[in-house]
């Protein structure tokens, strides 16, 4: 049965969940948006493969808002903060592969590991962010995702050398279709800059939050702060600060025994009406009602 995505952070919005092992670091999965209809902002060290099944709605990558649809092919690159949010009257369902680098390394002086995998792994390159079917190569590329995703499912034996040379040859068609490009050295210093403040906000968001104070620890000036954190982010600072109040709201409602006025408080909502009128606004449905329909 699909799973609904959920992901746990730590305070710079990295992903605290292993994947895979330290012997074969790679895990895949099935999910959906059916109930959690956005994946929250995060980021890991691993590169990740996302092929959308069914559905349609937008991944952010970055500052690069991307349309998915059924068929298409996502790349995240090692330490890209992505997110998803589904279209409602189309739920988005997917497959991912989420592996480290490190499982394709090789030696100093390996053609392999300076031309391709250490551009990778040291963010001097990058692959291009989505693969539709009207695309180069498409088929190819697909039918690598197919193999890996189903070789580390069955496990049948010695299935981690297969693993290996299908990662090769995925690597491989993508390069044939130029699929990768340098990495931007001024975009680096910036997300940098940006996870610094998501950090802050994540570590904070139950205390007051002032533009002023995010703005001097970005050591950008507040107009071009505000800029760029709407370009990462999708959203205002005072927008992205309430949402991420309500996404932490939102067990405290499921788990806990806390009043609707106790968690508003605890999330770093001053007035109880106004939480209310934002969680309305983000689910559709009131604290209450949440509450009552989800536990």
């Amino acid at each position: 049965m699909p799973v609904t995505p959920t992901i746990e952070v730590d305070d710079t919005l990295k992903e605290r969940s292993s994947h895979g092992s330290f012997e074969l670091p790679i895990e895949t999965y099935t999910d959906n948006c059916e109930i959690f209809h956005s994946l929250y902002n995060h980021w890991h060290d691993e590169m990740e493969l996302i092929y959308i099944e069914s559905g349609s709605g937008l991944v952010r990558l970055n500052k690069e808002i991307l349309r998915v649809k059924a068929g298409d092919l996502i790349i995240v690159n090692r330490g890209v903060l992505h997110g998803i949010k589904t279209d409602l009257k189309n739920i988005l369902y997917f497959r991912s592969i989420v592996f480290d680098l490190n499982f394709l390394s090789g030696p100093a002086g390996d053609l392999c590991q300076e031309r391709v995998i250490s551009l990778l792994m040291d963010n001097q390159a990058e692959f291009t962010h989505i693969i539709s079917r009207s695309d180069d190569n498409y088929g190819n590329i697909c039918l690598l995702f197919d193999r890996i995703h189903s070789c580390h499912k069955e496990k049948k034996p010695y299935y981690f050398v297969k693993l290996k040379a299908l990662f090769f040859s995925f690597f491989y068609e993508m390069l044939m279709g130029n699929y990768i490009t340098p990495a931007d050295k001024e975009e680096n210093k910036s997300l940098a800059s940006i996870k610094k403040i998501l950090d802050y906000i994540n570590l904070n968001y139950s205390q007051s939050l002032t533009a002023a104070e995010l703005t001097a620890l970005s050591n950008y000036s507040e107009y071009y702060f505000m800029k760029l954190f709407k370009q990462y982010t999708g959203k205002t600072l005072i927008a992205y600060i309430n949402d991420l109040r309500i996404e932490k709201a939102k067990p405290l409602l499921l788990h806990s025994d806390s009043s609707v006025t106790e968690i508003a408080l605890e999330v770093g909502f001053n007035n109880t009406s106004y939480f209310i009128k934002k969680f309305q606004q983000a689910t559709g449905m009131s604290p209450h009602k949440f509450r009552r329909n989800l536990s």
